[in-house]
């Protein structure tokens, strides 16, 4: 018995890659055991979950509907699924060195990693606008300007079919710019605005990564400060976050101005404001400067009220007393850095071909542009995209199957032949 198990367990190790036997003993559950198996779907076909886990073609988008196609309402975030949409907005990668490998030194007072809903200096109100920059943003700027007012921006990289913020045809790299000139503080908000406890924990620090190198391009530095879009992060998010090194801002003024048109914010604003004073109270609001009415409306409605019950608008950083030179890494060394005076790094174009994707166990996801210690190879029939199969499992790439098989079998007959040997294996090992 010891024999024909041991004689069992040389022809699977043997014959088989170890890839391949990871792949089904690590992949058993998933439905996209191997790439020979993923159901491929062309334009115009149903995709996603509920269409037995198929994947658009590459290039194609997987809509919130789960159809295959192309264009905005197919491709933009984050309604799109990125798990089988390899075209997706969200697994666009923008231009740029990547940050995944920058150290995260902790600087300051303010914790990383947990929740921050609430400001610690009295008499503070911090305004902040998620999402953006968007159509509204400069009128927005102009605003607060007037105001003499500062406030925070979670941006988001490339949502709502806007374009990835570094592209110099979006047009929203001198609005971000302008936001630190004019003195607001900028934080990080997602590459494309995903539920970070619905995606992978591969897909979730792509999010973070991929927003990083944006912002490093037109700023110069990466921040320090983080919103999870709808304010979901587990555990094991806010680990993720805690060890790149983030303050994880939330609020505890929520204006609903993405509600009804935000019929009601200005009535949630002002009744929340006036359960305290300004000498024994402060406020975190959260607004959204992709909404025009909050843009031509309510922004200047919060200032006023704030102001006139005696409260100073201010960035989150400082209602945390949190120096400026806080707010922001250097994006090579990791070290605090203040954003004002940093030198960004324009950018060429982004053509939509450029992407970079990887294949998770069970999801498509979008990378930096990877170096060699990465593990990964940048694909020859496609300069800057890197392709891993659906089989690797736990960031390890699996050998393709027919440089395993060297006589030149394709990877349906390799996969099919691998999995016959790899049972006849098992009926050595386990029999007798």
């Amino acid at each position: 018995m010891r024999l024909r198990r041991s004689l069992g367990t040389v022809v699977i190790a043997a014959v088989i890659p170890s890839s391949l036997v990871a792949g089904h003993l690590l992949e058993r559950d998933s439905p996209w055991r191997d790439q020979s198996v993923i159901k491929r779907a062309g334009e115009g076909a149903a995709c996603g979950a509920s269409a037995g886990n198929s994947v658009c073609d590459h290039g194609l988008c997987c809509s919130e509907s789960g159809i295959c196609g192309t264009g905005g309402a197919f491709c933009s975030a984050p309604a799109c699924q990125l798990s089988y949409g390899p075209g997706c907005d969200g697994n666009q990668v923008p231009a740029g060195a990547t940050t995944a490998n920058v150290p995260r030194p902790r600087f300051g007072h303010v914790p990383y990693g947990v929740d921050i809903s609430h400001c610690s200096v009295r008499g503070k109100v911090a305004l902040t606008f998620d999402d953006g920059p968007y159509i509204h943003t400069a009128k927005l700027l102009d605003t607060l300007k007037k105001n003499n007012v500062s406030a925070t921006f979670f941006i988001v990289g490339n949502n709502a079919g806007k374009g990835q913020i570094s592209d110099p045809e979006s047009g929203y790299t001198p609005i971000i710019q302008r936001m630190i000139a004019d003195g607001h503080q900028v934080g990080s908000h997602t590459w494309s605005h995903q539920d970070m406890n619905a995606i992978t924990p591969q897909q979730r620090r792509a999010q973070i990564i991929n927003n990083e190198i944006a912002l490093a391009n037109v700023l110069g530095v990466i921040p320090s400060y983080f919103r999870p879009p709808y304010t979901l992060c587990d555990v094991d998010c806010y680990n993720d976050l805690a060890s790149l090194g983030y303050h994880v801002v939330n609020y505890d003024v929520d204006t609903r101005d993405w509600e009804n048109n935000g019929i009601h914010s200005k009535s949630i604003y002002q009744s929340i404001l006036t359960q305290g004073s300004s000498s024994s109270s402060q406020w975190l609001s959260l607004a959204h400067d992709v909404q025009e009415h909050t843009v031509h409306q309510l922004a200047q409605f919060m200032i006023d009220t704030a102001k006139g019950h005696g409260y100073q608008l201010v960035t989150v950083g400082e209602c945390l007393g949190d120096p400026p030179e806080n707010w922001y890494r250097d994006p090579r060394t990791g070290a605090s850095r203040n954003a004002r005076g940093a030198s960004p790094t324009p950018v060429q174009r982004v053509p939509t071909s450029a992407r970079s994707t990887t294949t998770s166990a069970n999801s498509t996801v979008s990378v930096a542009t990877p170096s060699s210690s990465d593990g990964m190879t940048p694909s020859s029939s496609m300069p800057g995209v890197v392709e891993t199969r659906a089989s690797d499992v736990g960031g390890r790439r699996a050998v393709p199957l027919q440089r395993c098989f060297r006589g030149g079998l394709s990877e349906d007959a390799a996969a099919v032949l691998g999995v016959i040997v790899w049972l006849v294996g098992l009926v050595f090992w386990a029999g007798g």
